[in-house]
């Protein structure tokens, strides 16, 4: 009984193995992917929304005073 039952295991762990190389290609091509999409969405985002902060400062008009005053 112990020999059929390590020799149905062997088989199952030979196929196993032969698709994790190609799992592992496949997981790890995602993986990097998804980190370039993230840097580069980042990149995009920072040159969108960071500005000088002097050349962006709005000035606010002088008071030409209220209506209850003239």
């Amino acid at each position: 009984m112990t020999a059929s039952a390590s020799s149905s295991v062997v088989p199952a762990v030979t196929a196993g193995s032969s698709q994790s190389p190609d799992f592992g290609r496949a997981a790890m091509a995602i993986l990097v992917a998804m980190v370039l999409l993230i840097v580069v969405l980042t990149g995009v985002l920072v040159e969108t929304t960071w500005g000088h902060p002097v050349s962006q400062v709005e000035v606010a008009p002088a008071d030409p005073g209220s209506v209850a005053r003239r």
